[in-house]
This record gives structure tokens, C-alpha cells and sequence, in this order.
């Protein structure tokens, strides 16, 4: 399944045509800050006049940043009591994927909006190909199955990594988990294999790595001069919110 990022370029201006939106994606291990740095960046997009879409993968607890399908999907994963293979994992993914795939991210695209995601199939190829040992061609399979090429090749996608430290000290600052078997409550063996797992990926794809480890001012500014200089996103300002 390599001729699926073959045509990949994670500054991608070719991608999407003009007059269509652009689709900019933030990745990275739990605690690295993904959230916090696409609400900085929405902010930096809206006071430039531009049309912003938010969407958090494989769902969220704000309504506008998902939808009920995905949300319930979500729930579902979060639910540590619920045992599960790796192939359930992604098949759970998946299907949340090409629900905010055909309801929020394309009708936002279609529309000319930015769109911002804290994820897309990134973290499956991570957490279930890298970490579960679930078959990674199998995950681009499905990926370009329920999505599109639109989908898979982002204007933008950039990770975002930790140290250990740190990201252990960030997620203790969250407090006590409401679901202690989640991704993100599992040992360190299990994060240094996500860890890994996104640099290995980020290196096999060449998408560009950000450290986290500084401010969030200083995260934030190193990802819009990536941002920046893509054709079309710096360029239209004025077309509302």
C-alpha cells in the first residue's frame, strides 16, 4: 500500500485547488499539546478573517467539533472495560473517521473553509499499526476506503513530540482519569512505542516533527511559519467567519 503516500507531500498546495479549502492536520502522542495549539491556531486564522473548522478525531466532548455517530464511536473506545483486539480498534477508527470524513471535514472543505484536526489515520498507523502490531497496510486500505485522497494527503501535517518527562508531567496535571484504561493512562513501554512509533512514521513520510517541550507562544509560532508559507492559506483573508 506505499503508492497511498507515494503522491503525499504534507505541504501539499497541489492537493486541493484553488478555491477549495485547505485541511491542516496536528499529530502527536497524548499530552503533547495538539488540542492547545489548534486553539491557538483557530485564533490566529479567525483575526485574519478566515473561515475555520475544528474537528477532533475519532471524536470529542464539543458537539461542534464531531458529531453524534463519532461521538458515540469515541465512547465506545474510551470504554476500558470493553476488551478489545487491535483489528477491533481500527475498525472502530475507521468508522469514525469516514463519519467526520463525509460530515464535517469534506462539506467544510467543499465550502472553502481552513480545516484544523487534532489527528487522522496518523495516529491508527501509530497507536494500532505501530504499538498493537496491527497490519499497517491494512489501515491505508481501510483509510482510502472510507475516506478520499483529499483525506489522505492534507495540505499540512505536522507531529508534534515530547519528552518523556514532560508528557508524563503534563498528563498528571490533567488529574485523575475518568477511564483508567485508555490509550492514554496505559505504561511507559506503551507510550515510548508511540513515541517511537511517530517519529518512525514521520521520518518513513516525511512529515515534518515539531519539539513540544517549549511554550505554547513558542510551539505556536514555529508551527504557523510552517503554516504560513502554504499557497492559498495566507492569502484569504476577509472571507468572513
Amino acid at each position: 500500500m506505499a503508492d497511498i503516500f507515494e503522491k503525499a507531500t504534507y505541504f501539499n498546495d497541489e492537493v486541493m485547488m484553488s478555491g477549495t479549502g485547505k485541511y491542516i492536520v496536528i499529530e502527536g502522542n497524548d499530552g503533547t499539546g495538539k488540542s492547545t495549539q489548534v486553539a491557538k491556531l483557530v485564533e490566529y486564522f479567525r483575526a485574519r478573517g478566515q473561515t475555520v473548522c475544528v474537528v477532533e478525531e475519532p471524536g470529542s466532548d464539543d458537539p461542534e467539533k464531531s458529531t453524534p455517530i463519532a461521538n458515540e464511536l469515541r465512547n465506545v473506545i474510551k470504554n476500558g472495560d470493553l476488551a478489545r483486539s487491535a483489528a477491533v480498534n481500527v475498525a472502530l477508527f475507521s468508522a469514525a473517521r469516514r463519519e467526520l470524513w463525509r460530515e464535517k471535514i469534506q462539506p467544510a472543505l467543499q465550502r472553502g473553509e481552513i480545516v484544523l484536526s487534532a489527528r487522522n489515520y496518523i495516529s491508527t498507523l501509530v497507536y494500532q499499526g505501530q504499538a498493537e502490531g496491527y497490519d499497517e497496510a491494512e489501515i491505508l486500505r481501510l483509510t482510502k476506503l472510507f475516506t478520499d485522497e483529499k483525506y489522505l494527503h492534507p495540505n499540512v501535517m505536522i507531529v508534534l513530540s515530547l519528552s518523556h518527562d514532560n508528557r508524563a508531567r503534563r498528563i498528571a496535571m490533567r488529574g485523575e482519569l475518568k477511564n483508567p484504561d485508555t490509550f492514554e493512562s496505559r505504561g511507559q513501554d506503551f507510550q515510548e512505542k508511540i513515541t517511537n512509533g511517530y517519529l518512525k512514521i514521520a521520518k518513513k513520510h516525511s512529515i515534518p516533527v515539531i519539539s513540544a517541550d517549549g511554550t505554547i507562544e513558542e510551539i505556536h509560532d514555529m508551527l504557523v511559519s510552517k503554516i504560513k508559507g502554504i499557497e492559498g492559506i495566507s492569502k484569504n483573508e476577509g472571507r468572513g467567519r
